[in-house]
């Protein structure tokens, strides 16, 4: 499973959220990992279906590494154009892409998890 999007801000104040609610009692562990699990999920399923412009980056490849089929790419003052914009972005700095195998983002998606969250809820 890829957890890297819960580094993104809408999954550090899904996070929060989650620890906010633990704290006040309202929900347990349990259901933290239920939430987690259906946000990656989420996250993969609308990357698939919304995301349909494949970008051009240029600029120099200053670090890359594979490890169990998630690739990092570090770039180095990347120029990124996309089909649906007219001017390329220019970004200053180190530009860090992880890819993951779509082969296993499909396993992902078939995991049994337990599907009823309000056995999970202390009410």
């Amino acid at each position: 499973m890829f957890v890297h999007y819960r580094l993104s801000t809408i999954g550090i104040q899904l996070e929060e959220t989650l620890q906010e609610l633990l704290k006040k009692k309202v929900i347990n562990f349990d259901i933290i990992d239920f939430v987690k699990n259906e946000f990656d999920k989420a996250i993969i399923n609308g990357l698939k279906k919304y995301v349909k412009d494949k970008p051009l980056i240029k600029g120099e490849l200053k670090h890359y590494q594979n490890c169990d089929n998630v690739w990092i790419f570090e770039i180095n003052n990347p120029q990124i154009k996309v089909s649906s914009y007219n001017l390329p972005v220019q970004f200053q700095g180190i530009l860090k892409i992880i890819a993951c195998d779509l082969k296993l983002t499909k396993n992902l998606s078939k995991k049994k998890i337990q599907k009823n969250p309000k056995k999970l809820l202390k009410i």
